[in-house]
């Protein structure tokens, strides 16, 4: 069994603004349904967290800062989710399910997390 990280980008960088206490709880209860049945499957390691769509880049060894461009928005990571599969085609299933396509505009990238022994 691989871990694997469901990598969110994209999205409505408004959405917790304009949408409504109703569609707020909707919405978190169903992310709530699916990370209880990935829990119940024994398949979710970490449910992860929202990112903030405002930050920082940091680039040429660390001596140039600047904000990151909402131009820039598809490509945002906005979020993650790590998950339990035996292989790329499971988490690519798990990640079908995710309610995150319940928004506009998002892609997910489904990344192996590498084991590297150390020993």
């Amino acid at each position: 069994m691989n871990e694997y990280m469901l990598i969110y980008k994209g999205g409505d960088p408004k959405w917790m603004e304009n949408t409504s206490k109703e569609d707020m709880a909707a919405s978190m209860e169903r992310w709530g349904a699916w990370m209880a049945m990935l829990e119940e499957k024994k398949k979710l390691v970490s449910g992860g967290s929202p990112l903030e769509f405002e930050g920082k880049r940091i680039t040429e060894g660390g001596a140039v800062v600047t904000d990151i461009s909402a131009s820039e928005l598809k490509e945002l990571v906005t979020g993650y989710s790590i998950v339990l599969a035996n292989d790329i085609d499971e988490a690519i299933a798990i990640a079908r399910e995710c309610p995150i396509f319940n928004y506009p505009d998002i892609t997910v990238e489904v990344r192996q997390i590498a084991n590297i022994d150390c020993s």
